[in-house]
This record gives C-alpha cells, structure tokens and sequence, in this order.
C-alpha cells in the first residue's frame, strides 16, 4: 500500500513538474517572438514596442532594459539626423536658388550690355571702314589699321557675349535635318580664307559628301569658332579641316586640325570653360576673350555633339565634333561663294548705281551706313522711318533693288508682301511695304537680328538674311555685290 502511494506522488510530482517546465518554455517563446518582433521594428524606425518590453519583469527584463536605452539612443540620433539633413537641405535649396539668381543676373546683365554697346560699335565700325578708304599718310593708314584691329576685337567680344547670353538663357532651339556637311565647309573656306592669307597659313579644307543629322547653323558656328581658334594660335604650318565615317559608319566626325603650338593636356580639363584662357595669353587680347571655345562646347551640348580634345606642347591640336550621320540626298548644287573683299578695297565698280533703300532710326549709323555705301558706288535713299522711305520713293520715283533695315522697324514677316491685300496694309512692316510699292520682292538684310530663333527662322525662310549689330562692312559689301550678281543668300 505505501509503495503504491509513493509510485502516485512521484507521478503527480513528475506531472506538476512537467506542466511548469512546459508552461516556462511556452513563455520563454513568447517573450523571445516579442523580442524578435521588437527588434525588426527598428528597421522601421519603430520604437515603441521596445519602450513596452522594457516594463516587464522577469530574466530578461536587463536585457530589455539594456535595449530600450540602445533604442532610445537610436531615436534620438535619428531625430539629429533628420533635422541635419532638413537643416542641409534648406541650406542648399538656398544657395541653388542663390546661385540661379544670379546666372540669370549674369545672363541678363551680359544681353544687356552687348545690346547696347553694340550700336556705338556697329556706328565706329562703319566710320572706320569709311576712314580706311580715304587717302591718308602712311603714319595714319597705320593708326587706322590699328584702329580696325581695336574694333574688330571689340566686336568678336560683343559677338562672343550675346551667344553666351542666348545659350544660358535657353533661347537656341536646335531644328535637326539631314545637313550636307560640305555645305557649311564651303562657307568656313568662304569666311576663313583670306584670315588664313593674312598669317600667311594653308588652310585646306578637304571636299566631303558626307551629310550629317544637325542643326545647319548651329554646327556652321561650331565649325567656325573652332577654324577661327586654330588659325589664331598657329603661327606656320597650315590648319586642316575634315570630315570622316567613325562609329563603324553611323557617325561623322568634324576634324580642326593646326600645326601651332599645341595645348598642355594639363589645360585640357579647362580649356572649354567661359573667360578660361592657357597661361601667359591674359595680356593678349588679339587672342581672344576666352569665349570661343566655351560657346563651341555649349552649342555642342545643344546639338548633342560629341566634343573632344587631343593636343600636347609642340603637336598642335586636334578639336573633334562627332555627329549621326544622315542619309544623302538629292539637291540643286549651290552657286559657288565670293570671296569677300576687304571693305577699303578699291575694286567698287562692282556696286555702281547699285539702289539701295536704308531704313536706320540712329542719326549717326544711319549717316555712317550711308557714307560707306556711297563710297561703294551705290545710290542711297535713307531714312528713319518707313513713311517718310515711302513718300521719298513715290516723289522721286525711286525703286531700289536692296532694302537694308534695323530689326526695328522691319515689323512682322509676311509671306508674300506683293500680294497682300489692301486691307492688312496697316499690320505690314518695312520690308513688306517697300516690297509691295515697288511690286517686286526685295532683297533684303535686317540689322540687329532678333534672339528668337523660331522669329529669326521665319525671315530666314522668306530668303532675308539677318546680320548681328556691330555689322561687318566686309561681310556686308560681299553679300551686297552677290546681289548684285544675281545671288541673295549671305
């Protein structure tokens, strides 16, 4: 009997024994699935549930305890951090905001300044050109020598400024087509030709019939700044441009190559940055204002050009401007360009009785533009205005052949100006007007063209051409004598 009562309660204390160890261990799981739980909650930046465990009693309450202050500590780092971050972020909001503020200060203030110095420049440019054809001393041929350098270097600054200006400001829209690349080096040999006789260099520029898919005036102007920058610092030797297949025949690659002085490749990582010149050339303004090669880099950009450097001291450079390549067309050939002459050449035969209507609201350009263009040969009516050109024309009964006009008065393009009805006869402009008095179109130019490219495109398409102020008399009197041959295109 007492061993059966024995056998029991050892049974009943192996039981109760077991139901503790169970319930414990059931426990133990639980608060280890909270503490896990707790745990992954920090990944979530959550830490309440931690701040809970740490109420609870038992042997684990130190360690609860013990991560509860890690997690305090976790939130109040991340609280500093994100009141840092607010804090940076604020602060570089600001000086972004600063630093547009004053881009667009900067960009503002460079138009600004161009425009209005480009109407006394335009006015010296003129009476230079004019001084240059009268006969002086030799004492004095060299001041006005001088003088036009002066002023070309002036006018190549303005020049560099106001397409910086347009570029910051986002107003060039390229319009891509498929481009004949011939055609603009045609017009680099045309515009660089007699530079490159001038110094005394070869300047071969290498006939291609390779087309490209770009901006036509657009990669003129590369093209241009890159040919002129060779020539300026290369001192014998030649400057060749080309044109070639890469990119297993999907690109064309532009080359302006130069036999000067070559570039330190230390340079090269700066060399395309605004007013950024190669050391010992900042006293050398016939170098240039350190613009060119920043407008060239920026106008890539906008074509989406690939642009690229290779050049070491004493190896000359070689500037590259990768292009897609366009599928050739059929086109009418161009007429071959005149050479242009300079304005003090004495071959001005060419522009004899030559009729040309001036329209200038300045006193002194319009009385500087008339003086040179007499003394080209040409008969001259100017005025201020367009009424007082139209009464002039119908008094005198003259009908001129060229109309040169400031942007000003040349009003809104119109797409046939002979045949506009009466009726939008007080909505026409200068070039309209004239056109439709005289019953035939002109040809015309328009001084100080205007920023707007889609405004410029659309006088562009009517077969105007648009000259920037300062006006080149160079460049004026060879277009004026292709008109005088039979051509209008600049």
């Amino acid at each position: 009997m007492l061993r059966e009562w024995v056998i029991a309660v050892l049974a009943l204390a192996c039981g109760l024994s077991g139901l503790v160890a169970w319930r414990a261990l059931r426990r133990e799981r639980v608060q280890t699935a909270r503490l896990n739980a707790a745990i992954q909650s920090l990944d979530n930046n959550d830490f309440s549930q931690i701040a809970v465990l740490a109420r609870n009693d038992g042997p684990l309450a130190p360690s609860y305890r013990t991560l509860n202050a890690i997690g305090q500590r976790l939130r109040w780092g991340k609280e500093e951090l994100e009141a840092l971050v607010a804090d940076v972020t604020r602060e570089l909001r600001q000086r972004k905001e600063e630093a547009e503020n004053a881009t667009r200060a900067k960009s503002s203030f460079i138009a600004a300044a161009s425009h209005d110095l480009r109407q006394p420049m335009h006015a010296m440019g003129l009476f230079i050109a004019r001084l240059g054809q009268m006969p002086l001393g030799s004492g004095a041929d060299a001041l006005v020598d001088n003088l036009e350098s002066a002023v070309q270097s002036m006018q190549d600054l303005l020049d560099g400024l106001l397409n910086l200006s347009q570029l910051e400001a986002g107003a060039v829209k390229p319009e891509f087509r498929a481009h004949p690349v011939e055609h603009t080096f045609q017009a680099v040999r045309a515009a660089l030709s007699a530079q490159a006789r001038a110094q005394g260099l070869r300047l071969r520029v290498r006939p291609t019939n390779l087309w490209a898919l770009t901006d036509p005036a657009l990669l003129q102007r590369v093209v241009m700044n890159l040919g002129h920058n060779a020539l300026r610092y290369t001192s014998q030797g030649a400057v060749l441009i080309v044109c070639r297949k890469v990119h297993d025949g999907t690109g064309v690659r532009i080359d302006v190559m130069d036999s000067g002085r070559g570039i330190d490749p230390a340079h090269h990582g700066r060399i395309f940055q605004e007013f950024y010149r190669v050391d010992g050339e900042s006293s050398d303004v016939s170098k240039g204002m350190g613009l060119g090669l920043n407008i060239v880099a920026r106008t890539a950009d906008v074509l989406g050009a690939a642009l690229s450097l290779r050049s070491a001291l004493g190896c000359g450079a070689r500037f590259s401007v990768t292009l897609p390549i366009a599928q050739a067309r059929r086109i009418q050939p161009e007429a071959d360009r005149h050479t242009e002459q300079a304005p003090g050449s004495a071959h001005l035969a060419d522009l004899a009785d030559l009729r040309v209507l001036l329209l200038e609201p300045e006193d002194s350009l319009r009385a500087a533009t008339q003086g040179l263009l007499v003394s080209w040969g040409c008969t001259v009516v100017a005025e201020a205005a367009l009424a007082p050109a139209l009464l002039r024309m119908q008094q005198e009964d003259f009908l001129p052949r060229v109309l040169l006009c400031d942007f000003s008065l040349a009003g809104p393009p119109a797409m046939d100006a002979v045949q506009t009805a009466a009726a939008d006869l007080p909505e026409l402009g200068a070039l309209a007007m004239v056109s439709r008095q005289c019953g035939t179109q002109l040809a015309a130019c328009l001084f100080g063209a205007p920023s707007d490219s889609g405004l410029r495109a659309q006088w562009q398409d009517q077969g105007v051409v648009m000259l920037d102020k300062p006006v080149r008399p160079a460049k004026l009197r060879a277009w004026l004598r292709r008109v005088r041959a039979g051509e209008t295109a600049l």
